[in-house]
């Protein structure tokens, strides 16, 4: 992927603005040309993270397109990174397994469905809207998006793979020997089985 400051060094805000502008007739439905300026900036950013996923994310490749044309395959390539970490979740749901912790469960089976069902990748796809409140070490915590939650499924699914060569009763108990009221804390559940 780009970076932001890719795109802004290959499109100025002349070549962005056109954009912002066909965003915001599509937000107001075409009743209002005036938003505030967070929420114009908030779709400049939306532009800028869409370009900086253009097909091939590729600084060459970009510079070639017109601004419109790398925000529209940007914006596609968004969209099916969000269709493939859906597809990502649903095989992890087939296995997942939260050990008896209420923080992993709520953070796995509540809050990422919440992602994918309020994510909006056309206003605001920088957002990630959930705390990921069951702690991943090693995160870039640089990313934005459906590239910040689509790292963090990986590394849930990475974990449970390793749990996986576990028997499920002994994991058990060595998180209760760790902590005996292990089910309430928030934890990372492969660290103390290490």
């Amino acid at each position: 992927m780009m970076k932001k400051s890719d795109v802004t060094s290959i499109y100025s805000m002349e070549d962005l603005l056109p954009i912002v502008a066909r965003l915001t007739e599509a937000y107001t439905s075409k009743e209002s040309s005036s938003i505030t300026y967070e929420k114009a900036r908030q779709f400049m950013d939306a532009v800028i993270y869409c370009i900086a996923h253009c097909e091939g994310e590729n600084v060459l490749m970009a510079s070639s397109l017109s601004a419109t044309e790398a925000y529209e395959l940007g914006y596609q390539a968004v969209v099916e990174k969000v269709r493939q970490t859906i597809e990502k979740y649903n095989e992890l749901m087939l296995y997942f397994d939260h050990y008896g912790n209420t923080n992993y469960r709520d953070t796995v089976e509540k809050a990422l469905p919440g992602f994918f069902m309020y994510y909006d990748a056309k206003y605001a796809p920088m957002e990630h809207i959930i705390t990921m409140d069951y702690p991943i070490f090693g995160l870039d915590m640089e990313l934005e998006g459906i590239d910040m939650i689509s790292q963090y499924l990986n590394a849930i699914i990475t974990e449970q793979q390793y749990l996986m060569q576990f028997d499920r009763e002994r994991i058990i108990e060595k998180l209760r020997s760790f902590h005996p009221q292990y089910e309430k804390e928030y934890f990372n559940l492969k660290e103390i089985c290490k």
